[in-house]
């Protein structure tokens, strides 16, 4: 990320811009801090990532999860891609194929003389990125945005973007309940396999739909067991043993905004829920929609 692209954030805390301080490698931010010219905290920027995530926020149940993806991170994709389709029936290929064709991405169009935008939330280690690139036209030009909230994971995700030949990918360390960017600032925006362990559901989706433009499509996959699945005693049992965290794993469209429409949920895979939807009203309207982030006390 160079210090242009840092006029695209916002502090999470504020939502004032950012100003880096600090040294670049190259063109590249290196290390420094981006401070908020609003309340004035200061962000670390570490090798290249601004860590955008507010630590107090983190708490209990969700610190344990982001300290398991720190742990796993090595071998998460490695999983997905080998161990996961046995239990699905599934190739990892086509369960992504089949969430990230709801983005619509061939209908993207850079007809306003800049680049679209698409935003990952929870980005892991970039496993979409392929995918996402194959769908886009030749003739669009964009920029993939990338947050998540586990260091390690991301730096999976850097590792991969330095042999990376498709379209700019753009990383930061960052929370879905405050994602530091400006209003209406996507033309796309995904989520996967995360919401379900969030300490606020309703607050994560109303920031997703915060930074999208006005009805455009957003993709939230995370695990639900496929009914047909659920007739398999081999499926059904490995599906409990990978949601342990969750009574009843399901598409929250009980969290969605109020004003959201177009609203679908389909399986993706046997184990995994593709909810999309979209959202017109103004992001303004939408965040007080949401109402206060729930905190632990």
């Amino acid at each position: 990320m160079t210090p242009a692209y840092v006029q695209r954030l916002r502090c999470p805390r504020c939502e004032a811009r950012l100003a880096f301080d600090g040294t670049l490698r190259g063109a590249e931010l290196d290390t420094g801090t981006l401070r908020c010219r609003g309340c004035g905290v200061a962000w670390p920027v570490q090798r290249g990532l601004p860590d955008l995530v507010d630590g107090l926020e983190i708490r209990g149940f969700e610190r344990l999860i982001r300290q398991v993806y720190d742990l796993i991170a090595p071998f998460h994709d490695l999983a997905v891609r080998y161990v996961l389709p046995l239990a699905m029936f599934c190739s990892e290929e086509e369960g992504r194929a089949r969430y990230v064709r709801r983005l619509e991405l061939e209908q993207l169009h850079a007809d306003r003389g800049e680049r679209v935008n698409i935003l990952d939330v929870g980005i892991g280690g970039g496993g979409n990125l392929p995918v996402i690139a194959r769908c886009l036209s030749d003739d669009v030009e964009a920029e993939i945005w990338g947050v998540d909230f586990s260091a390690n994971m991301l730096a999976q995700c850097v590792r991969r973007c330095r042999h990376w030949k498709g379209p700019p990918v753009h990383l930061l360390l960052g929370d879905a309940h405050r994602l530091p960017f400006p209003d209406a600032s996507f033309d796309r925006v995904l989520h996967v396999g995360g919401i379900a362990t969030y300490r606020d559901p309703r607050r994560a989706l109303a920031e997703m739909a915060r930074v999208a433009r006005p009805d455009t499509p957003i993709v939230v996959v995370d695990e639900q067991l496929d009914p047909a699945a659920a007739r398999s005693w081999y499926q059904w049992l490995t599906f409990k043993a990978m949601t342990l965290y969750e009574l009843s794993p399901h598409a929250p469209v009980e969290h969605l905004p109020p004003d959201a429409y177009d609203v679908r949920v389909e399986q993706a895979s046997s184990f995994f829920y593709c909810l999309t939807f979209r959202v017109p009203r103004s992001v303004r309207e939408r965040a007080a929609a949401a109402g206060p982030e729930v905190r632990q006390p």
